[in-house]
């Protein structure tokens, strides 16, 4: 079995279709870095000269009615908030002007704690004007979820030992941009990737009958062998994409593995903080039963269906599947969680985020490892069953 699983290994690195997804993946990484790192702009970013222009409006107003009588209670109600609001603009940005970062990371989480508790139930007041972009008709619900992130966040900078920076307050640094990719649409790329890796694993036998009739080993055998080669090819997507996580370490700093990754808890209506180590090691076991996942669908319907068409199409759809029916807050009033397509969206299922825009209590990722790991196995006992057939043979 052992030199059976040395020509398999050796079949897949030398196939030209798999070279040519390393090469993209590579030549994506690159792209990412020369194009699309650069250009990245957060909602929430350390803009000094916004600081002031609010400070400066909100104490003219304050100079311009404090002392007066009669009122109206809309204005008595801005006098009453106003100066906590500028004490903390204050105290931002006298600490960015002296580089004081715990003390600016200190008022910045104060800033957003007290922001949002006086506009997410206001009328008044209003998040970050780009939550309200492209006709958002969640945007105050995104906005109290942003708000609260950063809040989570810049605790989490506050009570940790990490060494602050302007690049670290803004997500810029290798880390924290390789967790707003988990976060996007990294996990889809990776999927496609193993996808595309796997799907000719079985029907490629097809061109090597002869040689293949020579190891006397059965069918189930060749199975799990080529499975665990289509699993390390599909893990080893990961080092094209390193090129990119480098570069990056090198123009806005690596981070370290204790930064802190705010997740929502839907029940609580709160954040907490995770390591950033413990989030990345989450998404990679999730990831890794999900490329399992794949890779066992695709030898299913390889001795099924015999039809490299019939792989994609069906892989292909599992991954499309969820934006088909997605809706916001459907969580309310069905049983997505129970949907193992649900949980593709890896990064936001982990974070919580896929929870918040749901409304779903259920949809976690325990529960994603259940449903996912279920489906897997559940395929992986049906492949076994149906390669004992003669039927199913996979060399004629």
């Amino acid at each position: 079995m052992w030199a059976y699983f040395k020509w398999e290994l050796s079949q897949f690195f030398t196939n030209k279709k798999n070279i040519a997804v390393y090469v993209i993946l590579l030549f994506l990484a690159i792209y990412f870095v020369l194009k699309i790192a650069p250009s990245y702009e957060p909602i929430e970013k350390v803009d000094v000269a916004e600081m002031e222009a609010r400070y400066t409006t909100r104490d003219d107003f304050i100079k311009s009615v404090e002392g007066k009588d009669n009122i109206h209670p809309s204005v008595a109600f801005a006098l009453a908030i106003f100066p906590g609001w500028n004490e903390y603009d204050k105290a931002r940005i006298d600490a960015i002007g002296d580089k004081d970062y715990l003390k600016y990371a200190e008022a910045t989480a104060g800033w957003y704690l007290y922001s949002d508790q006086l506009i997410v139930n206001s009328g008044d007041f209003f998040y970050n004007p780009l939550y309200y972009t492209y006709g958002n008709n969640y945007a105050h619900a995104d906005g109290h979820y942003g708000y609260g992130y950063t809040a989570s966040r810049f605790t989490g900078y506050v009570e940790g030992n990490s060494e602050l920076s302007m690049e670290l307050f803004e997500e810029r640094t290798a880390l924290q941009t390789l967790q707003r990719m988990l976060n996007d649409y990294l996990p889809i790329v990776l999927f496609i990737s193993c996808i595309f890796l796997s799907v000719d694993i079985v029907l490629k036998d097809r061109r090597n009958p002869s040689l293949l009739k020579g190891f006397p080993i059965a069918d189930w055998k060749k199975l799990l062998m080529k499975g665990i080669v289509a699993f390390i090819g599909s893990v080893l997507t990961f080092i094209p994409l390193c090129v990119g996580f480098i570069v990056i370490g090198l123009q806005n700093g690596f981070g370290d593995f204790s930064l802190p990754v705010p997740i929502y808890s839907y029940i609580e209506e709160t954040f907490t903080n995770m390591p950033m180590i413990t989030f990345i090691l989450k998404n990679v076991l999730f990831m890794a039963i999900w490329f399992l996942f794949f890779i066992v669908i695709s030898l299913f319907l390889s001795i099924i269906v015999k039809a490299e068409f019939a792989n994609l199409f069906v892989s292909f759809l599992l991954i499309a599947a969820e934006w088909i029916y997605f809706e916001r807050v459907m969580g309310a009033y069905s049983d997505i969680e129970r949907y193992p397509t649900s949980y593709v969206q890896v990064g936001q299922v982990i974070s919580g985020y896929r929870n918040f825009v749901y409304e779903s209590p259920d949809l976690t990722y325990q529960y994603g490892l259940t449903i996912v790991g279920g489906c897997t196995l559940l395929l992986m006992i049906l492949t076994l069953i149906v390669s004992k057939f003669k039927r199913f043979k996979l060399i004629a």
